[in-house]
């Protein structure tokens, strides 16, 4: 059996070995970020925050459904009223991001409708899921 030290070792360099230079050099990520912010016209960090934001309320709306499903979470007037609310609160960080990237909600609907058209030509197939979900690499 290998040593835990040992193991853990190993598994740290395996780590910085497939972690990209920019994400382990502060120089390399500011460098990286006055690029971005460039580009997006001086609005890096409301990007920053509101992807942050977005992913945030994307999850208390899946731990809210988890409660709902597997901690016995009533799923009523009152939970319902939140999740309303948190949907809400994905809204505003979706047009955040969109309107930080000048893309107009609608083009991301229709982009949207377009690639599951593409996906799903003749309506929902779970052999399709099959095949693309475990084609996937985790």
């Amino acid at each position: 059996m290998t040593d835990v030290n040992d193991f853990f070792s190993e598994y740290s360099d395996f780590i910085l070995s497939v972690t990209a230079d920019v994400s382990k050099s502060d120089d390399l990520f500011e460098q990286r970020f006055k690029m971005l912010s460039e580009k997006l016209n001086g609005r890096f960090s409301r990007m920053d925050n509101s992807i942050a934001g977005l992913a945030g309320e994307a999850g208390e709306v899946a731990d809210m459904w988890k409660k709902i499903k597997f901690h016995n979470l009533e799923y009523n007037d009152e939970t319902r009223e939140k999740l309303i609310k948190e949907l809400g609160d994905i809204c505003w960080y979706l047009f955040s991001v969109a309107d930080v990237l000048d893309i107009s909600i609608e083009e991301v609907i229709r982009r949207n409708i377009e690639k599951l058209k593409a996906r799903h030509a003749h309506g929902f197939s779970p052999e399709y899921m099959k095949k693309t979900v475990l084609k996937k690499e985790d």
